[in-house]
Order: structure tokens, then sequence, then C-alpha cells
């Protein structure tokens, strides 16, 4: 065995976990197995971003405290977070055609804590799909379908 003193000992054990470490996390990607339709996905709201404002065209939703109100007044608490759910958990694919946005079937604007400037989505029904712009990008909306991420009943 090798003599080394406490203090050397304490130090090649803190040596090892780190390297131990940066194993674990480099290996992530060979472990999982990723595949190339999972890392084609996105989501349609930026992850780890706090939605406080939606503006439709004729309605807005705003973050009050832990809940939601809608400038309405006549969606209840629980329809306005199911909503903001969809949002947060709607999945896009990146479309490679580029169709003709003279006319967007509706346009979304979010604001995010800690942005000044909103974030807008132009939707557009072409055929059975939904596209969405977002800033000169055009995707196809997976999932959920265009009618849950409105207000319409």
């Amino acid at each position: 065995m090798i003599k080394l003193s406490q203090r050397a000992w304490n130090n090649v054990i803190i040596v090892s976990m780190l390297m131990l470490i940066m194993l674990f996390n480099f290996s992530s990607d060979f472990l999982n197995g990723s595949s190339d339709e999972a890392s084609s996905l996105f989501t349609l709201v930026p992850a780890n971003m706090t939605i406080t404002t939606i503006t439709f065209e004729q309605q807005k939703v705003e973050r009050i405290g832990q809940g939601w109100r809608a400038t309405s007044g006549v969606y209840s608490n629980q329809r306005l977070a199911s909503l903001v759910e969809q949002w947060m958990n709607a999945e896009i694919n990146l479309f490679e055609q580029s169709p003709n946005w003279q006319l967007p079937t509706s346009t979304v604007k979010l604001w995010f804590a800690g942005q000044a400037l909103p974030i807008e989505y132009q939707f557009m029904q072409l055929a059975d799909k939904t596209l969405v712009k977002i800033n000169q990008k055009t995707y196809l909306l997976i999932s959920p379908n265009y009618q849950l991420l409105t207000l319409s009943e």
C-alpha cells in the first residue's frame, strides 16, 4: 500500500469523485440511447421559462400570484391553468417546406418572467396540419391540437 498522509488521501478521493461525476455526465447520451426522432421534437415554450401573460387577439390571460385570470373574467382559474399547461407541454417539429405566410389564422403573444419583449406565435391552418411561425422559423404543431391552445369553448 502506498504511504500517503491523510490530506493526500482526501485529495485522491476528491479527484476520483470528480472524475466519476464527469464520466457520468458525458456518458448520459450513450447510456440513454438518444434517438433522432426525440431530438427533432421541440417544445412550443422554451424550457425553464415562466409564462406571465398570454395575449390572444381578443383575450388576455395574466398570472396573478399563483393563479390566472382572463380579462373577460368568464373562465375559471382551473381552465386557465390547464390552458397554460397545454402551452408548456405542446410539442413542435421543424417544418422543412416554406408555406405562404401572407395571412396567419391567429397570432398569440407570450410574455415570460425576466423578459421585456414577448415572443410572437403565428398559427396557420394548412389542410390537416397546424403550422406555427416563431422568429421567422416554421414549425409543425405535433400535440396538442390548436383548439386546446386557445380559449374557445
